[in-house]
């Protein structure tokens, strides 16, 4: 964030307030360190004013776009963001979580008992590291965000049961520390889940 304003300093809401835009990382919120990305906040047509802020620092940004050219770990945190019409300001847009992954050496993930299921059966996703984390999380590409999960020291399990068709695709998991919740490890080298037949059921991790 470049120099801003202090938050006391803002505008006081009057009139009541207006819906909560819409906040989102592109192209991810998962961003590895020194790669570019985009915060975007999004709110009806003709707005006056947006204020983007990162949650902890007390300044924000009056402008709609935040544009990081090579993330940093200082990047990493809780971003929110409203919008002004005339004196009225909106409800802040849910929080969004921007992490900065390759901090920390790769986990290694492995499924038990095998890669290889048939619909209705159970495995096991299971990452681990060589570091004393406390946090993992599990990523499937597509989905629209990873399952987090604090487990154990140097490893987690993740049980998918009664799989389907749906639970077939790539994996990557991730390790952290409850300490630093937006500083991950790099992902791991990707795992093919393959679920072989058709299954009528979206997938769930428990």
């Amino acid at each position: 964030f470049s120099p801003g304003l202090c938050l006391g300093q803002a505008t006081q809401v009057q009139g009541g307030h207006l819906p909560k835009p819409s906040l989102q990382a592109l192209p991810s919120s998962l961003v590895p360190l020194e790669k570019s990305v985009t915060i975007r906040c999004r709110g009806p047509p003709r707005v006056d004013l947006y204020r983007l802020e990162k949650l902890g620092s007390r300044r924000y940004e009056d402008q709609a776009d935040l544009f990081i050219p090579a993330m940093k770990t200082s990047h990493a945190g809780r971003y929110r963001c409203s919008y002004q019409n005339r004196s009225r300001w909106s409800l802040p847009s849910d929080n969004l979580e921007l992490v900065a992954t390759g901090v920390y050496r790769k986990p290694s993930l492995s499924a038990h008992p095998s890669p290889a299921v048939s619909p209705g059966g159970d495995v096991t996703l299971q990452c681990r590291t060589q570091y004393g984390f406390d946090q993992f999380a599990l990523y499937k590409e597509g989905d629209a965000g990873p399952h987090k999960r604090p487990e154990k020291w140097y490893r987690a399990d993740f049980s998918l049961i009664t799989v389907t068709a749906a639970h077939s695709g790539t994996y990557r998991c991730y390790s952290f520390s409850s300490a630093a919740p937006f500083l991950w490890s790099a992902p791991s080298e990707p795992l093919e889940l393959r679920v072989t037949g058709e299954g009528s059921f979206p997938p769930c991790l428990p």
